[in-house]
């Protein structure tokens, strides 16, 4: 038998190992590359808007609101309203409302009881916060073309009008930038606090987040310089203090969050809907697993943490085990994890299934409210139950995924590289490490291992 490949035979002919006559990508394409996923952001969030354009029109009216695929829990609760009888539904309605959220309802309130109007002003608030979400991601990201997964995203399409989440997830991205601190910016651990206090009282899956970084800041994956994560607590710990003492109904909110947890998108749904139980044998079942999950996964990754963690990569592992056995996952939730799944998984297969199933759930559970409104129409608990645990199966494939890559995914970083000096603008050489023959071949013959292929000069490309 043959020692080497017919391909490895076959290199001379063909001009040498694959990508040996790539080059690092210019400063120019890298500036064209950014302003075409900006541009395709720009037509996601422009078809998002148009989305919302029949019910500011018709006031949000039910079920003609769900049917046109733009209801929301914003405008149901300003409205007055609650969600329809459907099994495997939340109650919903204003009490239902995250603290912040519930405070810009008040607020709109005193001047205007028109939806239409209140949902004009959570719309340029989603969509300044899309724009900063994609901002961000463009300043973490080492690999830009896994963006198009964020950048164009239906989840985005769904979730614009629906609450506050676009604006907090941006907050979240904004904190990570902030802690890390890629060029050209500097890390500020007190500002990364306070926007993920902030988040927090719009999703508490923020706090997933502020973990991460927690876990990842001392002991960073390579690539990335170590952070203080002291700082950042103590200004969030503060800020939320100060929410607290300005917004007094946010216990009694935890509490009904408690006793209404149950909501579509989660296995607890998919037993409701099977008559199995009820909400209040459930709830606090479905709780504890899944705070259970983020226990397991929070001392997994401290655990490891000397061979380094991924800040994305451990915030996509934490909330996607979290929301995985939550009693409730709307598509708001998966949200959370639409950025830190393209910075940590790069198979675009993986992508595209997670998308689709999502796309699909987030058309079902509308449908399915539907149904609640009118009884011949809209869609089946049946289907609905069925496209809520294929959503879940891609979910967990996602986790496996995220997982799979734990230390083999990088943020962007101001660190010292270990690759030849980038070419392509004109501009100076960017600074290397020095390492030894030894070192030059340990590392050859591991990377040999890892993709089957010896050759390191293609595999330090960028």
């Amino acid at each position: 038998m043959p020692s080497k490949s017919s391909t490895r035979i076959a290199e001379p002919l063909l001009g040498g190992p694959v990508g040996i006559h790539l080059g690092a990508a210019g400063r120019r394409f890298r500036s064209s590359q950014a302003y075409v996923l900006a541009a395709i952001l720009g037509v996601t969030t422009f078809l998002a808007l148009a989305l919302q354009g029949p019910c500011l029109s018709s006031g949000y009216e039910q079920p003609s609101a769900s049917a046109r695929m733009c209801a929301g829990s914003l405008s149901t609760a300003f409205s007055g309203d609650v969600n329809p009888e459907v099994l495997g539904r939340s109650h919903g309605g204003a009490a239902a409302l995250a603290p912040l959220e519930a405070r810009l309802v008040d607020l709109f309130h005193l001047f205007t009881d028109d939806v239409s109007v209140f949902m004009v002003g959570v719309l340029l608030l989603n969509t300044a916060g899309i724009a900063a979400l994609g901002v961000g991601l463009l300043a973490l990201a080492r690999f830009r073309g896994w963006l198009v997964a964020v950048f164009a995203s239906p989840l985005i399409l769904f979730t614009l009008g629906s609450t506050l989440d676009p604006f907090a997830v941006a907050l979240s991205i904004w904190a990570m930038a902030l802690f890390i601190g890629p060029p050209p910016l500097r890390p500020r651990g007190w500002l990364t606090g306070v926007l993920l206090g902030i988040a927090t009282f719009i999703n508490p899956l923020a706090l997933l987040v502020l973990l991460a970084l927690t876990l990842a800041g001392p002991n960073p994956a390579r690539g990335l310089k170590p952070r203080n994560p002291r700082m950042m607590l103590a200004a969030a710990m503060i800020t939320s203090a100060v929410l607290l003492v300005v917004d007094l109904t946010a216990i009694d909110r935890i509490i009904h969050w408690y006793s209404d947890a149950i909501d579509g998108g989660s296995f607890a749904s998919i037993l409701l809907m099977a008559e199995v139980g009820d909400t209040s044998v459930w709830a606090p079942v479905w709780i504890i697993a899944s705070a259970g999950v983020v226990l397991a996964v929070a001392v997994s990754l401290y655990l490891g943490r000397r061979t380094g963690l991924d800040p994305a990569v451990s915030a996509c592992l934490l909330i996607g085990g979290c929301l995985l056995l939550a009693p409730g996952l709307m598509p708001w939730d998966s949200l959370w994890l639409l950025p830190f799944v393209a910075l940590s998984i790069r198979r675009w297969w993986v992508l595209i299934v997670w998308t689709l199933a999502e796309a699909v759930f987030a058309i079902a559970i509308q449908l399915g409210d539907v149904s609640g409104f009118e009884k011949d129409e809209g869609l089946d608990p049946t289907w609905v139950a069925l496209f809520t645990l294929l959503r879940l199966l891609a979910l967990v494939l996602v986790v496996i995924m995220a997982g799979e890559n734990l230390y083999r995914r990088g943020i962007r970083g101001g660190t010292v590289t270990a690759g030849p000096p980038r070419r392509g603008d004109g501009s100076a050489p960017t600074e290397t490490a020095v390492i030894g023959p030894k070192e030059s071949l340990d590392l050859g013959r591991k990377e040999e291992h890892e993709t089957g292929h010896d050759s390191l000069r293609t595999r330090r490309l960028d």
